[in-house]
């Protein structure tokens, strides 16, 4: 039958370091004792022995060193933190509304004289801009001016068309005299267009040499209840200067 067999029990270096070490010491005291019993110098053979342990023990202790194993530290390497770059949030783009600029026509101010003779529009008396007419209607036109010359108006005075629509409209004498500083008021009578639309007409005073002078004034209406923007007739805007052809 085979035996159980029992585990090997490991003697610690350090039990058996002083094991020796108590070994030399007692050899160390025999020694001494013999010493004494011999009559020779025993602190000598003393010394030797405890030298003897000292060099013995210095031995053991670097043995043990060389046989323990170096432990190496492990610097903790720090990991860099990631950095996360923000995502660019997409504009939003507003569209502005669209700005339509609006060409207002010119109804009077400025000077345009002529010698002595100047006019400037002042309001309208009927049909004020805008007006909705029907399509063939009889209109009467009439606008208010003022003599800011240094000569008076004769009857003989006239209005005359200038550009735009004259719907049917004709030189028309003012038929009064105005004195310097005064308004009167000239009339026109027209006739409607038969096609709908915004029309616009353009006219202005001539004296009796048939030169024009002052500012000019229009006429302004909607045919057949149009909306705005489809005029029938580009006006074409008048501003008249110091002379005339």
């Amino acid at each position: 039958m085979l035996k159980s067999m029992k585990p090997k029990t490991t003697i610690p270096r350090n039990v058996i370091l002083w094991g020796l070490v108590g070994l030399l010491v007692i050899s160390g005291l025999i020694a001494l004792i013999a010493s004494f019993n011999s009559g020779s110098d025993g602190a000598d053979e003393v010394n030797a022995v405890y030298t003897n342990a000292a060099e013995t023990l210095a031995v053991q202790q670097m043995t043990l060193a060389a046989s323990s194993p170096t432990i190496t530290p492990v610097l903790a390497t720090e990991t860099p933190t990631a950095t996360i770059t923000p995502l660019v949030s997409p504009t939003t783009f507003i569209q502005q509304p669209l700005v339509t600029n609006t060409v207002a026509p010119i109804g009077g101010g400025g000077s345009g004289a002529v010698g002595c003779n100047n006019s400037a529009y002042v309001a309208d008396v009927t049909l004020p801009d805008d007006t909705v007419v029907t399509p063939g209607q009889a209109l009467t036109k009439t606008w208010k001016l003022l003599n800011n010359g240094s000569c008076a108006w004769t009857a003989t005075y006239n209005v005359t068309f200038v550009s735009g629509n004259a719907m049917g409209g004709v030189t028309t004498p003012i038929g009064i005299s105005v004195a310097p500083g005064q308004s009167a008021d000239v009339t026109v009578k027209m006739t409607a267009p038969a096609t709908a639309g915004d029309v616009i007409g353009y006219w202005i005073l001539t004296n009796d040499n048939g030169e024009k002078f002052g500012t000019s004034f229009y006429i302004k209406v909607k045919v057949g209840g149009a909306t705005a923007g489809t005029a029938t007739t580009a006006p074409t805007a008048t501003s008249t200067t110091s002379s005339y052809p």
